[in-house]
């Protein structure tokens, strides 16, 4: 490998990131973008390689600069598509991304959103480079991944996708899985507790067609932003551009009434018909199961444009540890937990631990805990999201981002006969590969673990304090602890 930088930004190579190849240009120079030069297909081959440095932890992106499928029907015109994949499977990342250590992210994402900021409409824009329109449109063009063996055919899986209510001026952003079928449709998913169901069936009141338009490579904030809660007051846009602290850019569709980012490396327009439904799947889901075939709406792209020399940005979903997963878990944590303080503000923090709210943390002040209020945060996190399942409650002692403190908090501070809550038969996910067999679909019981610390009278052990050294002990080897090693650790082992 040379020393030579492949990767141009477009703005600058430092945050507040405004485009993919600012981020990429990032990594690179800090000797964390790897780039595959050999022949790749897209068809399994990528999926393989993403859950192999998945699976090693890796704080690297990958770019696949000869991208090829060998999937039925792709006519993919390699070596000129560019793949990227990797952009959000670390911590690390996310710490560049919203520019904070990670012990400062909720507090960030509190107080930044407190004042968003709206987007700006330029006029050109690189996503304009290149635009097809009629026989010209082709999505078998583009290198869609297929990750798994079973899946039902290539995804796009990061397509930020955007509509707008009929009935007000606002705009919603949103990650939709896309099943790729023909060179001008997809199926898309769309499930009731998304604010797209609730735009979709406006649409389908009026009789009308649910204009929308997606867009493929973005800056890495943007999709967190997308898989984030946001309420229908809050648009995802702004919350960008609260986070940054600038305008997003964005530039009018051709075809449709749409803004789209300006910078983003392809967007596709179309419509969500109404009345035309495909068969759509199996698809390997963020559960880590592949999900079956089911009867879904079909989305009929009217539009692509792109830049010159686009790169496709895709990302890994399926078993734990996955990309997709860590993305939207991200966001879901985020704005949940900024939610739920509004009605309870003893909550410090929610986590989506795994599987998308399935396991899902909640942090509360163990300075303003009262009895009572891991029932209450639990109950508040189930009405905000229907699809949390099972809920661990913790102090704020505990660190949220570590598994192996909130176990460690399972195993010191719980007890099944008096901190376990069930409450059966309430709403879920039908995703759930647990629900009851034979029952009724979105149907599901959860529980609540309360792990904080037990009220007096306690236990010897608790009022004896937890057994570590000082904060001064500590205070002063973090002050030494170059000195005492030299150049003997790695930068990893210094942190």
């Amino acid at each position: 490998m040379t020393n030579e930088r492949r990767i141009q930004p477009d703005n600058h190579d430092e945050w507040p990131f405004l485009s993919l190849r600012d981020y990429l240009a990032y990594l690179e120079k800090n000797d964390r973008l790897l780039h595959i030069d050999k022949p790749v297909d897209a068809n399994l081959e990528i999926g393989g390689i993403s859950r192999k440095l998945l699976e090693s932890s890796s704080d690297k992106a990958c770019m696949f600069w000869n991208t090829t499928s060998s999937f039925e029907g792709w006519h993919v015109e390699s070596p000129f598509q560019v793949s990227v994949e990797g952009l959000h499977r670390h911590m690390k990342m996310f710490e560049e991304i919203f520019n904070v250590p990670q012990k400062d992210i909720y507090k960030n994402w509190f107080e930044k959103l407190l004042k968003p900021i709206p987007p700006t409409v330029v006029k050109d824009a690189p996503c304009k480079d290149v635009v097809l329109t009629g026989d010209d449109v082709d999505l078998q063009k583009i290198p869609i991944e297929r990750c798994g063996s079973k899946q039902g055919g290539p995804f796009i899986s990061m397509g930020n996708c955007f509509t707008k209510h009929p009935d007000m001026d606002v705009t919603n952003l949103g990650i939709y899985r896309l099943h790729a079928k023909s060179k001008d449709h997809t199926g898309i998913l769309i499930v009731p507790h998304q604010s797209v169901a609730a735009i979709y069936a406006k649409y389908d009141v009026l009789g009308k067609a649910m204009p929308m338009a997606v867009a493929i490579g973005t800056d890495p904030l943007l999709p967190i932003c997308g898989a984030s809660p946001f309420p229908v007051n809050l648009s995802e846009i702004d919350g960008w551009g609260a986070i940054t602290g600038c305008p997003l850019e964005m530039v009018p569709c051709e075809t449709i009434d749409m803004l789209v980012p300006a910078q983003a490396e392809y967007i596709l327009e179309g419509e969500v018909l109404q009345g035309t439904r495909e068969m759509e799947g199996p698809f390997g889901e963020y559960t880590g199961f592949y999900s079956g075939v089911r009867d879904l709406p079909v989305f009929k792209v009217k539009c692509i444009t792109h830049r010159k020399d686009p790169i496709y940005n895709t990302v890994t979903i399926g078993k734990p540890p996955s990309e997709g997963n860590s993305l939207t878990e991200m966001g879901f944590g985020l704005e949940l937990a900024r939610v739920c303080r509004n009605s309870l503000p003893e909550v410090t923090g929610v986590r989506s631990m795994m599987a998308h709210g399935l396991c899902t943390v909640i942090q509360i002040s163990k300075e303003r805990r009262y009895k009572g209020i891991a029932q209450r945060a639990g109950n508040l996190v189930w009405a905000n999201k229907s699809h949390v399942k099972n809920v661990f409650v913790i102090d704020d002692d505990i660190d949220i981002w570590s598994n192996e403190d909130i176990l460690w908090a399972f195993a010191t501070r719980f007890q099944a006969n008096k901190d376990l809550a069930i409450i059966p038969n309430v709403s879920g996910v039908r995703l759930d590969p647990s629900e009851p067999h034979g029952g009724e679909e979105g149907i599901s019981c959860k529980m609540i673990m309360d792990c904080t610390e037990p009220f007096p009278p306690m236990h010897a052990p608790y009022m004896r304090g937890v057994a570590r050294p000082s904060a001064e002990t500590m205070e002063a080897v973090e002050k030494n602890w170059d000195e005492y090693f030299k150049d003997q650790l790695s930068t990893k082992d210094k942190k």
